[in-house]
């Protein structure tokens, strides 16, 4: 059970990095079997008691895992020969967001770290290099137009891998593989591309025959609730509408709400549309027939009940502030959220051609949507251990690739 690898292993970073089992029980959810979830409808779970796990539990589990975790070294990255390639969720450059955490963005980073972003004319992407260590090698696609819907995004996202000088030399010359890494608005991106390729809608020379694997980190394929929500007159929240209209009349705001430019206003709207459940929905229903069914589909969920969040003003936490408000949307839909997306709308879709082999679900982890994440309004503080559950997510995700595809 993959589930319990990831959970076995994030429970042995975690002690790698000194917590103690109180510590760690606050940040992990014991592995689960989706089906015995009831995540939505008349007879959803009110509590998360199938979650839950106890100090004295992961005591024990933290001892069995203990010797596993100091094979997660700088060896451990040199041996893998796969490209990581980050693609980045809604409004990326509005919040700064290099979508993992420290391990990628610090310049002491051990891996070889590339930023790319689009060439003019077609040209090759433009590469700024954030590390040239020896471990793995990570490419983030910062992809045009943030916020826009999908179809603006897809082929364009395909242009800026294969239009990379670095991203041909990894996989041409060195023979290297490529695996797929999409959190929150990623992970739809990466699904309707890989459908693309798949069905020769890209003039691709290199890219899908390299592909091993993709994981969806809290992505929001099967759509948003909360989106939904914005999107009405009557929004629990705020209605997108207005915001958007309010920051054409006051530059200021739109400034501060990151639509600083003409394009980003416009693209506002349509974008958030694209991350609800109608367009999503609709998208699955064209892109899933098409989706190439050699390689493994990877999940990992957040889920952070209601009273975990700091929303007192004294607590300084705008992160936390920020996204219980959005989680009180979905709450009533559903205990299983992260703030933005429910649980089972993280999951890649079905389809006949994919074994359910290759559809792998890690579990959750005990955070919100931005706790996984990096830049946010709090400018990387988190109580969430990131380095420690990247080191997890690397060790698992190394390990299913090395075995083969069902």
């Amino acid at each position: 059970m993959t589930a319990q690898v990831f959970y076995s292993n994030f429970l042995g970073q975690l002690a790698r990095d000194g917590l103690t089992p109180e510590q760690a029980a606050q940040h992990v959810w014991k592995p689960y079997a989706l089906d015995a979830l009831n995540i939505t409808g008349t007879g959803r779970d009110t509590t998360l008691t199938a979650l839950r796990v106890n100090a004295e539990e992961v005591a024990a589990d933290m001892a069995a895992a203990r010797g596993q975790a100091a094979a997660i070294n700088l060896d451990f990255y040199r041996a893998q020969r796969a490209v990581i390639v980050l693609v980045p969720g809604f409004t990326h450059e509005t919040l700064h967001n290099y979508s993992f955490h420290e391990e990628i963005q610090r310049r002491n980073s051990p891996h070889h770290i590339v930023m790319l972003k689009p060439g003019s004319d077609g040209g090759p992407s433009v590469e700024k290099v954030f590390s040239e260590g020896s471990g793995l090698k990570i490419a983030y696609a910062r992809y045009p137009r943030s916020n826009a819907a999908s179809k603006h995004i897809v082929g364009a996202l395909f242009d800026l891998l294969h239009n990379s000088v670095t991203m041909r030399r990894w996989v041409v010359d060195e023979g290297r593989s490529v695996f797929l890494l999409g959190y929150s608005y990623g992970a739809p991106l990466i699904l309707e591309m890989l459908a693309g390729l798949k069905a020769g809608r890209y003039a691709d020379k290199f890219l899908l025959g390299a592909v091993r694997g993709m994981l969806s980190l809290s992505g929001d394929v099967g759509g948003s609730y909360l989106a939904d929500d914005v999107l009405r007159p009557e929004a629990q929240l705020v209605n997108i509408h207005k915001v958007i209209v309010f920051c054409q009349r006051h530059r200021w705001a739109a400034k501060l709400a990151g639509l600083g430019t003409e394009q980003l206003m416009a693209d506002m709207e349509g974008g958030v549309r694209s991350l609800g459940h109608e367009e999503r929905q609709a998208a699955i229903g064209r892109y899933a027939p098409e989706l190439p069914g050699n390689i493994k589909y990877f999940s990992l969920s957040a889920v952070m009940p209601l009273a975990d969040y700091r929303r007192r003003w004294w607590q300084f936490n705008l992160d936390d502030y920020t996204m219980y408000r959005q989680a009180l949307v979905s709450d009533p839909i559903s205990i299983y959220n992260d703030g933005q997306v429910v649980l089972e709308d993280n999951l890649t879709p079905t389809a006949p051609q994919i074994a359910e082999g290759n559809r792998i679900h890690l579990g959750a982890v005990r955070t919100h949507h931005w706790g996984v994440s990096y830049k946010t309004f709090n400018f990387g503080w988190n109580r969430f251990p990131r380095r420690a559950f990247y080191r997890a997510l690397m060790q698992t995700i190394g390990e299913s690739l090395a075995a083969p595809a069902a």
